[in-house]
């Protein structure tokens, strides 16, 4: 059981105290020890460590101490006393920021209960709950909201009441956008329900306000304090009036197939809920969730600990936003699922619990970040509407994945063989990371149609049934299986019929998904004759097979950070041949244009040593760490060229900003290739060599590059970033990252005019390239080779196809002479709608 020590700097309070609690216990008594005053009769109020010590001591259990204080150097004294305490104790004793008096008597009660230490903890931080309901509505008479500490307590409070709209209610989306919108105000802004302004939540933490559960029809009060008050809720109701970013349409049901014949007829299915339609028949793949092992670990510095926290979030940020982008550039929508993460990842009133409980208790970062992410989900799963308690799935999810890179206890979701994915849950982020071309579809024990798994599923074409029930838990790998997307049907070792009827409809179905990918594979060839090179960003080997399946021309940007990240050592020379070797090969004779490593500051590996950055999208990454690390760089480029032989293998240095660089890079490539000569190692006989044009200084600087480079390819998303000064993951400067703007443009045209006299091409390899508005204007500078993500090309192949050489130059002349990127947006826009309606 669970024992108290109380410490204060009376006596006498302490007593008092003591006395309430003996009167509340339940089922058992609870051991409580007193520290309280001083022994100088002159000078009776005071704490003593020892004494502390002394009272922890005579309650010790190894079911934990709770330790509640009152004013401030009880609590230093306090701190002293647990580390004068044996290690073996330490990690049993918690110190409790709950006020002494209410979350004493909280705390016996749950104590005398057999509670553990944490809910005897959180009973007690609880405590003043429903004082403080109690009394709100004469401390909030007016309603509004009280102020942050840097707001004007005297400022005026603006309200207004909107109406939620939106099928789904406030969830994850359209609740980060409104965090966002929100944020990029200094006043102090709080929603709360209309009829129950006395409990209002912070509008710019997306915990607390996804965590309302406010549905459809229901009405918000919105209450803005500060300078910009007006300007915050003018914004917020713009925002409402455009559904929070939605559109009704883009929340229709899941598409719908004729009724299945097997339906009704058979007997035998396990029946769950159809989350994304389509048929597949194939093995089980079992994939077990291991959940990283946290061991509560006693800290002395709590600094410390946030720091290595921040670092993690950072990291994990990052490949939050990589997974969003690549996502983003074939389905835009359903990548906003990833922006409640990453508002997750920098929610202040999460990280203010995070930090709460490391000062409080002592403990490590991973069991606080536990602590508050297991409290934030727990608020999410007693929420009434199920699509709202579907999101603690997201929580638990993004928290998972923070304490794996915190523990170094890495995930995997590599599949060993094709099949169809058994699983109790998927999380949005197992899902996006699925090899879709091992995946025949997804069975899942828990789940529904509303979960982010579910929609990146239906937005990855893969059948999946969800909530089948604890039965596919038992299904042992290697099972045949067939399961209807549409119906919500799972045959488990199904007889001949069933297989027979289902493997009918299946190939139907993919028939059906074929012939909207056949004009795919044609060229991309304007109205007057222009053929326009349209190739794939890929970063796996998965991923070429997807672009091959989608009519890509070669690649254009190979990514090869996956083969380094998440991992306690580099690969070795052969694991990387051998990877960039068979991309070579399902690409054939497509020319395949490989970037060396691009990581380091805000994509850092865990086995190379780099100093902390305050800014590092500016520091020791890209091509600077490459040529900082000389054994890695090399490595990697014996591995590249060895698997040119055969091949139309390329090399390109990313972030090139001089022309010393360059020089450098490419003396460690001709050194690497010399010494691959001699041990007479066959590479192909001409190997192409160009650079990203990612910096501003590169672009300006075009023709000094032109004549020592093959080609250009212009990473659009990092020019846009260093150009504007907006950095692209951050919120509040998003209005500013558009690569239409004129400034981007005239590099772009720049680039391409410097290349073509010199002889050299140019490519556009950001998600500017799979932009609709965008590619006119591209095409029209003389870009002649597009790169982007699988699943856009075929849309883009369709758009350029409508186009003449003729009309997209004078588009980009008019657009080179305009002011904004939304100017130039509403003009491509206006004339590609004049151009459907012809």
């Amino acid at each position: 059981m669970v024992s108290i020590v109380l410490v204060s700097h009376s006596s006498l309070l302490a007593a008092g105290i003591v006395e309430m609690a003996r009167m509340v216990m339940q089922q058992a008594p609870v051991a409580i020890a007193v520290a309280a005053g001083a022994d100088d009769p002159g000078h009776p109020l005071g704490t003593d460590a020892a004494k502390i010590r002394q009272a922890i001591e005579e309650v010790y259990s190894d079911d934990g101490v709770l330790v509640l204080m009152d004013l401030g150097s009880a609590v230093l004294s306090a701190e002293m006393a647990v580390d004068f305490l044996p290690e073996h104790k330490r990690a049993n004793v918690r110190l409790c920021a709950a006020p002494i008096v209410e979350g004493t008597i909280a705390a016996v009660v749950q104590a005398s209960l057999g509670a553990s230490l944490d809910r005897v903890a959180a009973e007690a931080l609880e405590a003043l709950a429903g004082k403080v309901e109690s009394l709100s509505d004469q401390g909030q008479a007016s309603g509004a909201a009280a102020p942050s500490p840097s707001t004007d307590a005297t400022a005026e409070v603006l309200h207004a009441q909107l109406t939620v709209t939106n099928r789904l209610g406030l969830h994850a989306r359209p609740a980060a956008l409104l965090v966002q919108t929100a944020g990029r105000f200094c006043a102090d802004v709080r929603l709360a329900r209309v009829g129950q302004e006395t409990r209002q939540v912070n509008a710019k933490s997306f915990n607390a306000v996804a965590s309302l559960g406010i549905r459809q029809h229901e009405m918000i009060t919105v209450s803005a304090r500060g300078p910009d008050a007006a300007e915050a809720l003018a914004a917020l109701q713009q925002l409402a009036a455009d559904q929070f970013g939605e559109a009704d349409e883009l929340l229709e049901a899941q598409p719908s197939a004729p009724p299945s014949p097997m339906a009704e007829a058979l007997t035998g299915a396990l029946r769950g809920a159809a989350a994304s339609p389509g048929y597949a028949i194939g093995p089980a793949v079992v994939l077990r969730q291991v959940e990283p092992q946290i061991e509560r670990r006693i800290i002395s510095d709590p600094d410390t600990e946030m720091s290595r926290l921040q670092a993690v979030l950072d990291a994990v940020r990052e490949s939050t936003r990589v997974l969003r982008d690549q996502i983003a550039r074939q389905h835009p929508y359903e990548a906003a699922i990833f922006d409640a993460y990453l508002m997750f990842l920098t929610d202040p009133d999460i990280l203010a619990r995070v930090r709460q409980i490391i000062a409080r208790d002592r403990v490590c970062a991973e069991w606080a970040w536990r602590e508050a992410v297991n409290e934030s989900a727990r608020a999410f799963e007693s929420i009434e509407d199920e699509y709202m308690r579907a999101r603690a799935v997201d929580i638990r999810d993004i928290g998972r994945q923070v304490l794996s890179r915190l523990t170094g206890q890495t995930r995997s979701f590599s599949l060993d063989r094709s099949g169809i994915v058994i699983a109790s849950d998927l999380s949005p982020s197992d899902t996006a990371h699925l090899d879709r071309s091992m995946v025949l579809g997804i069975c899942t024990e828990r789940g529904s149609p509303t979960s982010h798994s579910a929609i990146l599923a239906r937005t990855l074409g893969i059948p999946a049934v969800v909530g089948v029930g604890a039965a596919i838990t038992q299904v042992a790998p290697g099972t045949p299986l067939v399961i209807d997307g549409y119906e919500g049907l799972v045959w488990i070792a199904p007889d001949e019929s069933i297989v027979v009827a289902y493997a009918n409809r299946e190939a139907q179905w993919r028939a059906t998904q074929e012939q909207a990918r056949q004009s795919s594979t044609a060229p991309a060839v304007t109205k007057d004759g222009m053929h326009i090179e349209i190739a794939a960003n890929i970063g796996s080997l998965a991923d070429a097979r997807v672009a091959v399946e989608n009519g890509a021309d070669g690649v254009g940007l190979l990514r090869t950070e996956f083969l380094f990240l998440d991992r306690t050592a580099a690969p070795d020379e052969n694991e990387q041949y051998e990877v960039y070797a068979a991309i070579a090969r399902v690409m054939g004779e497509r020319p395949v244009v490989v970037r060396t490593l691009d990581v380091g500051g805000d994509k850092p590996l865990a086995y190379i040593s780099l100093e902390r950055e305050d800014n590092p999208f500016l520091g020791q990454r890209a091509i600077r760490l490459c040529l900082n690390q000389p054994d890695l760089f090399a490595t990697q480029l014996r591995a590249i060229l060895r698997a040119s032989a055969g091949h139309r293998l390329k090399v390109m240095f990313p972030m090139i900003a001089d022309i010393g660089e360059l020089r450098r890079a490419r003396a460690v490539l001709e050194s690497v290739l010399a010494g691959l000569h001699t041990q007479s190692v066959p590479v192909a006989d001409a190997v192409e060599v160009g650079i990203m044009v990612e910096v501003p200084s590169a672009a300006l600087l075009a023709h000094v590059f032109a004549p020592e480079v093959d080609f250009f390819s212009i990473g659009s998303n990092d020019l846009v970033q260093y150009t504007l000064a907006a950095e692209r993951g951050n919120a509040a400067v998003a209005h500013l990252q558009d690569g239409l703007h004129p400034a981007v443009l005239m590099q772009i045209q720049r680039v391409v005019q410097s290349a073509q006299h010199a002889g050299k091409w140019v490519s556009v390899c950001g998600e500017l390239a799979a932009d609709h508005d965008a590619v006119p204007v591209l095409i029209g500078l003389g870009v002649q080779k597009l790169s982007m993500a699988p699943g856009a090309i075929p849309h883009i192949k369709a758009l350029i196809r409508r186009l003449t050489l003729q009309e997209a130059r004078q588009w980009a002349s008019q657009a080179l002479a305009m002011e904004s990127a939304e100017t130039v947006r509403r003009f491509i826009r206006s004339r590609l709608e004049a151009l459907v309606g012809e």
